[in-house]
C-alpha cells in the first residue's frame, strides 16, 4: 500500500471513530399506539367490541334505576316472590289478581318467558318508532309489581356488578326515593290565584318541610336507602374472596320528580328531594324524568325550570345547606312526538333548563341545533360550553326512542364546539345493553377514535356530581394534573405523600387516579 493510500485509511478510520452512533428512536406514545391498534379492529367488529369492553370507561351519569335492572333478573326475583302477569298485558302483580298467570311459570314456559321479556324489554321489538317509543315508556308500569322495595339490595347490586364487569369505577343512578309524597303533600298547599314566584314558592316550601307526614317519609327512606346500600354490598360479597367486580364501583344518587304531574306536584317532590339530600350523604343531586312530550311536561315546563332554580338558589345562600346539583332530562324531543300548536317547544327547553334551572348536566340535548330562540343556536353552545354544562349522550337510547342516529345526532356538533360530553346508558336493562354497546356504537356508528372515547371516559368523572375537588388542574384539560399530583405517574408505584393526602380528601380526584391508573395499564398492552 502507498503512503498516500495508508493516510486516506488512516483519515477514513478516524473520522469514523469520531463519528456519533445514531440516537435509539424515541418511543412513542401508548396513548398513539393504542389509538393505531383500534384502528386495525375496525373491520373486525368482534375484535373491536372486544377491545371496547376492556376500556377503562369512567362512570356512567346517565342510567334510571328502574330501568337499568337486568330483564332477566327481574323475571327471576318475580317468580320467587310469587308475582303473576296478566296473560294480556302481561303486567305484574303481586298478591296475584284474578285470571292472572304465576310468572313462576316462565322456567317450564318459553313461549310465556319471552312475551314477558318483550312487554318487559325492547327485546325483539320490531315496530315503527312511535310505538317503539310508546312501548319504552310502557315497560315500567309492566313490570312494577316485581321492583320491589324488598328487593332493593339485589337491584343494586345487579347494576354495579355490570358496571363494574365493563370497567367503571363511578355510576350515578336516578330514582323517585319516595318524592312522590313531597308532590302529594304540597298541591294542597297552592291555591288557584298562587302567583308563581320566588316569595309564593319558598313560602309553601316552609309549609310542606313543617308537616309531619312529610318529616316522616324523610326519616323512613333515609333509613330504607342506608340498608339497601349496605345490603347490595354484601350481595356482592365486598370484602371477600369472592368479591364481585361491583364492589370497586361507587354510587352516588340523584332523586327524580316526575314531569307529568301538575307543577305544584313537581316542585314538592324537588322539596322533597332537596331535604332528602340533606339526610342521605350518597343523594348528590335531582333531575327530572318521565316523557317531555307529556301535556303536563310542556304546560308546565318554563314554571318548573323556574321553580327549580329558586329551590336551587335558596339552597346555595343557606348557611349550613349541603351543596345539591341539578342535570336535568331537555331536549329528549323530535317534531314526530309533537302535535302542530307544541312544535314550538323544540326550541328552547335545554336553553331554558340552563339558564333558568341552572342545569350542570343535561341528559340527552338531541334537539340542540333546532334551538333558535334566545341568541340562537351558536350562543347556547357557546354558553354550555363556557359554563362547563355537560352533555349525557344516550346513543342506543336516542336510536331506538327518536330514531335519530349517524349524522342526524348532535353529539359531532357538541364535539366540535368543544362542549363537554360522556356517554350513558340511560335505561340499560329495557334497551337490552350496556355502557359498552354506547362506546361500541360511538366508535363505529359515529366514528370517534380512541383518544376521543378517552375523552369522553374523563369527561364523567370530571362532571360527575361526587365530592371533592378534581385531578386536574383546569377543568376539562387533561394534560396536567393539580400541584400536589403533579410529578406523580398513574398506574406506576404509589402516589407521593403529598398526592395521597389529596386523593384522600377529593373523592373525585381519587376515583379520576382510579381511571388514569386503568388507562395506563390498559396502553401497555399495545405499547409493544
Amino acid at each position: 500500500m502507498s503512503k498516500l493510500s495508508l493516510v486516506v485509511v488512516t483519515m477514513t478510520l478516524g473520522l469514523s471513530a469520531c463519528r456519533e452512533e445514531p440516537e435509539p428512536p424515541t418511543p412513542r406514545p401508548p396513548e398513539d399506539l393504542t389509538q393505531e391498534h383500534m384502528e386495525t379492529l375496525r373491520s373486525n367488529p368482534t375484535a373491536l367490541a372486544a377491545f371496547l369492553r376492556d376500556m377503562p370507561k369512567g362512570g356512567d351519569l346517565h342510567s334510571h334505576t328502574s330501568g337499568a335492572i337486568t330483564m332477566e333478573k327481574l323475571i327471576q326475583w318475580g317468580s320467587e316472590d310469587g308475582a303473576c302477569v296478566n296473560p294480556t298485558t302481561y303486567v305484574a302483580s303481586n298478591p296475584c289478581e284474578q285470571g292472572a298467570t304465576p310468572l313462576s311459570n316462565t322456567a317450564s314456559d318459553r313461549a310465556l318467558y319471552d312475551a314477558v321479556m318483550g312487554a318487559w324489554s325492547m327485546e325483539g321489538f320490531t315496530g315503527p318508532l312511535l310505538e317503539a317509543h310508546q312501548h319504552f315508556f310502557d315497560a315500567f308500569a309492566k313490570y312494577g309489581a316485581v321492583q320491589t322495595e324488598a328487593r332493593g339490595d339485589d337491584i343494586y347490586a345487579d347494576i354495579l356488578s355490570r358496571a363494574g364487569q365493563h370497567n367503571q369505577v363511578y355510576v350515578e343512578l336516578m330514582q323517585g326515593f319516595g318524592a312522590s309524597t313531597g308532590g302529594r303533600l304540597a298541591a294542597p298547599l297552592f291555591s288557584p290565584t298562587d302567583p308563581w314566584d320566588a316569595p309564593t314558592l319558598l313560602a309553601r316550601r316552609e309549609q310542606l318541610i313543617a308537616l309531619p307526614d312529610f318529616q316522616t317519609a324523610l326519616t323512613r327512606q333515609a333509613e330504607s336507602i342506608a340498608s339497601f346500600l349496605v345490603g347490595s354490598r354484601q350481595v356482592m360479597a365486598c370484602g371477600t374472596p369472592q368479591a364481585d367486580p361491583g364492589c370497586d364501583v361507587e354510587v352516588r344518587l340523584l332523586v327524580s320528580a316526575n314531569r307529568t304531574a301538575e307543577r305544584a306536584n313537581v316542585f314538592g317532590q324537588w322539596v322533597y328531594a332537596f331535604e332528602l339530600a340533606q339526610r342521605v350523604p350518597q343523594i348528590v343531586g335531582v333531575n327530572l324524568v318521565s316523557p317531555e312530550e307529556h301535556p303536563n311536561s310542556l304546560a308546565y315546563y318554563n314554571d318548573e325550570m323556574f321553580a327549580l332554580g329558586t329551590l336551587d338558589d335558596h339552597n346555595d345562600t343557606t348557611p349550613g345547606r349541603k351543596t345539591v346539583h341539578v342535570s336535568l332530562h331537555a331536549g329528549e324531543l323530535i317534531p314526530e312526538v309533537l302535535k302542530p300548536e307544541d312544535q314550538g317547544h323544540l326550541r328552547f327547553h335545554i336553553r331554558n333548563a340552563v339558564k333558568l334551572a341552572h342545569a350542570e348536566r343535561i341528559g340527552h340535548g338531541v334537539d340542540v341545533l333546532g334551538e333558535t330562540d334566545g341568541e340562537g343556536v351558536d350562543a347556547l353552545l357557546r354558553d354550555m360550553r363556557e359554563a362547563g354544562v355537560l352533555v349525557e349522550i344516550c346513543l342506543s337510547s336516542n336510536n331506538v326512542l327518536l330514531g335519530v342516529k349517524g349524522t342526524d345526532h348532535p353529539l359531532s356538533a357538541y364535539l366540535v364546539e368543544k362542549v363537554p360530553v360522556t356517554l350513558a346508558t340511560d335505561d340499560s336493562g329495557i334497551l337490552r345493553g350496556d355502557i359498552t354497546q354506547e362506546y361500541v356504537a360511538a366508535a363505529t356508528v359515529q366514528g370517534l377514535d380512541y383518544k376521543t372515547l378517552k375523552q369522553l371516559a374523563r369527561a364523567s368523572l370530571e362532571h360527575a356530581f361526587v365530592e371533592g375537588d378534581s385531578l386536574w388542574a383546569q377543568r376539562d384539560v387533561f394534560t396536567a394534573r393539580v400541584a400536589a399530583c403533579a410529578q406523580d405517574d398513574a398506574g406506576e408505584a404509589g402516589p407521593s405523600a403529598s398526592c395521597q393526602t389529596f386523593l384522600g380528601a377529593n373523592k373525585r380526584a381519587a376515583l379520576q387516579w382510579r381511571l388514569e391508573a386503568q388507562f395506563t395499564n390498559f396502553e401497555a398492552r399495545f405499547a409493544n
